[in-house]
């Protein structure tokens, strides 16, 4: 990449070529600052695909509470006003922002006469490859070669949940609670906690086995490609 500096000595090599590598050096730049640039989105909208499977508003929430005798009976379902179809495509827009990582990665790497690893990291990383079938299928309607992660995955019992966490923080927390006469609830969190409505959903094989989590799965993926682009040398923001 082209700093200050390198177009400097640039143009005090080029004035001996009549000026030809400092036009060259000015064309290059702007390319790779449009390179650049279209990483850092690409990054934002996976990140911004993730952050979209969960929601800390709890307003959607609706308790339903049943009196018999002296007893009051409270139920909730998290699930209860979630649609499938705004599921499944919350789940595919993410699976897609993770798996084609590895095309923007590639093109980089060209850019930059870096190797190709993409494919490296797939097939090392169980949970990039779960992620690289899942994109494929969707795609593709079924998949033309074997499968990387080694089965077929699907996606199954997709559904909001509520999620509570204290965090890595020390000294985390979080709460939900629900006055069972009212039905009012009330929650929180300090320091790193979080409790919100998140979606989750299984990752099946073929046969309909279970065969991992698929918020867990997507976020080992998106951690392995991070580390493949910090590795590489793309500059993050």
């Amino acid at each position: 990449m082209f700093d200050n500096r390198d177009l400097s000595d640039v143009e005090s090599n080029a004035r001996l070529f009549g000026g030809n590598l400092v036009h060259a050096a000015r064309c290059e730049l702007p390319r790779r600052t449009a390179m650049i640039d279209a990483m850092d989105r690409k990054i934002r909208r996976m990140y911004a695909a993730l952050d979209a499977l969960s929601s800390t508003d709890l307003s959607s929430v609706t308790p339903h509470l049943t009196r018999a005798d002296s007893h009051v009976y409270a139920h909730v379902d998290f699930n209860e006003k979630s649609e499938a179809l705004q599921l499944e495509n919350a789940a595919q827009m993410l699976t897609a922002n993770i798996a084609s990582i590895k095309d923007h990665l590639h093109a980089w790497c060209r850019k930059n006469s870096r190797p190709l690893t993409g494919d490296d990291i797939i097939n090392s990383n169980a949970s990039v490859a779960i992620i690289h079938d899942l994109w494929n299928v969707e795609k593709h309607a079924e998949l033309s070669r074997p499968p990387r992660s080694g089965f077929t995955p699907s996606l199954r019992n997709l559904s909001t949940a509520l999620q509570i966490s204290a965090g890595e923080q020390a000294g985390g927390s979080a709460f939900f609670s629900m006055d069972p006469r009212t039905g009012k609830i009330t929650s929180g969190a300090t320091v790193g906690g979080n409790v919100s409505l998140t979606l989750t959903a299984q990752i099946v094989d073929e046969h309909g086995m279970f065969r991992a989590d698929f918020l867990q799965t997507c976020e080992a993926a998106i951690e392995a490609w991070m580390n493949e682009l910090k590795r590489v040398g793309v500059p993050l923001s």
